[in-house]
């Protein structure tokens, strides 16, 4: 019998279904899927109630005992008998837990990652330990990019333990044809208002590139909800700026918005990757990112498909904007063009391929063959 596998997340939302289904359809064996609990106070997903999930239990996540999901987890873990297990992360108790139950009983562990090193700071000695717990109790791991690679790398898992490819979502959803809007471009920016976004300084630069552009600058839509709305929302109104507050949107949703926007803008100062960057490239759309975020060595190439910029550069960030404002219809919808091309292979298809064949190579199945 083919090996089984268990796919443990913190709370499956749209991206990891879609994943789940992929890998379904791709790993040879049983894949159950695991969720620590039903919902996360920082997220408010909408979600197919047929996905076929195990929750381990029922509540917002940071309102139940650590420890008791961790004997939950477990005890669902001594039920289910994985072969191997592939963990989002170990930040919870219970995903340590899970590595310790693998440790024990002979299962192989794959950890999900898109953390990078250089997004925040580290403490040497908190990553040296970090570092040894990882190396005791991971086989691989497969990470979202370069820098995610180069960070798990860092902490001591051998290059040939990872594979890429983590941080991935349904392109189909939002491919549309390549069309740029005809009236009224604006700039899009979609995320959490909150301070690891770097809104204010965002909101100061935009502020300055329309007092530059004067009659022919571009409006702003904000998609999202966060705890710093109103503080942004206050300062848009001392800075005289007509911003659109679009307010928290489903997934299912987005694609109106990236369809209507002449670019994406992700100006923040802490950002792992960078799903809005996937969704938005995958609409057809130029990137204007900050280089904190971890998806753009990857994804987004200057001049190519679009620009980037120091998130702590406000008069830097109102001149990119400025000048890609400046460019012609062709020349957007030309750096549109390249990011469809960019993010074709970043799909559930290829997250499932990575993933399947990492789990086999620990299982000791298969040889590495990454895509």
């Amino acid at each position: 019998m083919t090996p089984s596998l268990a796919l443990i997340h913190t709370q499956f939302g749209p991206y990891h279904l879609a994943r789940l289904r992929s890998l379904r359809a791709h790993y040879p064996g049983p894949v159950y899927a695991i969720q620590l609990a039903d919902q996360e106070a920082l997220r408010d997903w909408t979600v197919d109630a047929d996905a076929d999930l195990i929750t381990v239990a029922t509540g917002t996540l940071e309102s139940l005992s650590p420890g008791a999901i961790a004997q939950s987890l477990v005890q669902q873990l001594d039920r289910l008998r994985p072969d191997a297990l592939v963990i989002a992360g170990y930040h919870h108790p219970a995903m340590r837990a899970a590595f310790t139950w693998a440790r024990r009983q002979g299962a192989k562990t794959v950890l999900l990652s898109d953390s990078q090193g250089r997004d925040r700071p580290r403490n040497p000695l908190l990553e040296a330990l970090k570092g040894a717990w990882l190396r005791r109790h991971c086989d691989a791991a497969l990470v979202a990019g370069s820098r995610a690679a180069a960070y798990v790398e860092q902490l001591g898992l051998p290059s040939d333990r990872l594979w890429r490819g983590y941080d991935v979502v349904d392109n189909g959803q939002f491919s549309t044809p390549l069309s740029l809007p005809e009236v009224n471009p604006h700039f899009l920016y979609v995320g959490r208002l909150s301070p690891e976004k770097n809104l204010r300084r965002f909101l100061q630069a935009y502020d300055r590139y329309r007092q530059q552009a004067e009659a022919i600058a571009w409006d702003l839509v904000m998609v999202g909800s966060g705890p710093q709305e109103a503080e942004l929302q206050t300062l848009a109104q001392q800075l005289d700026l007509t911003v659109h507050w679009a307010g928290f949107q489903q997934l299912a949703d987005l694609p109106a918005y990236y369809r209507a926007a002449a670019a994406l803008v992700l100006p923040s100062l802490s950002e792992p990757w960078g799903l809005v960057v996937n969704e938005a490239m995958a609409a057809g759309l130029p990137i204007l990112a900050s280089t904190q975020c971890g998806c753009v060595p990857d994804l987004v190439f200057p001049g190519i498909n679009g620009a980037l910029f120091s998130p702590w550069d406000v008069e830097q960030l109102a001149d990119v904007l400025l000048r890609f404002s400046q460019r012609s219809p062709c020349q957007r919808q030309q750096m549109g063009q390249a990011s469809q091309g960019l993010i074709a292979h970043y799909t559930p298809d290829h997250w499932a391929i990575a993933l399947t064949d990492c789990v086999l190579f620990v299982l000791g199945d298969r040889r590495p063959e990454r895509p």
